[in-house]
């Protein structure tokens, strides 16, 4: 069990930082794949962040294993 997911359950305080830490476990689980298993690629209509950019360049993803620009992503969507 994640520790997120531990303190949800016992009503402690979840921060920021617990937050993109497991955003970036979401990311360095599935980002071989960037399916709609990681919340940023889901939101951002079945796409990469800026997914123009070549996949040796942080996988094309702005947000390519950092919880905190994914937190960022999530929040302003």
């Amino acid at each position: 069990m994640n520790d997120l997911i531990k303190k949800l359950a016992k009503g402690k305080p979840v921060s920021d930082r617990d937050i993109a830490d497991e955003l970036f476990e979401i990311c360095d689980k599935e980002h071989a794949s960037c399916n709609s298993q990681c919340p940023v690629y889901e939101l951002n209509g079945g796409k990469a962040v800026n997914g123009h950019k070549p996949f040796e360049q942080n996988r094309g993803c702005d947000c390519f294993k950092n919880g905190m620009a994914m937190l960022d992503f999530i929040r302003s969507h």
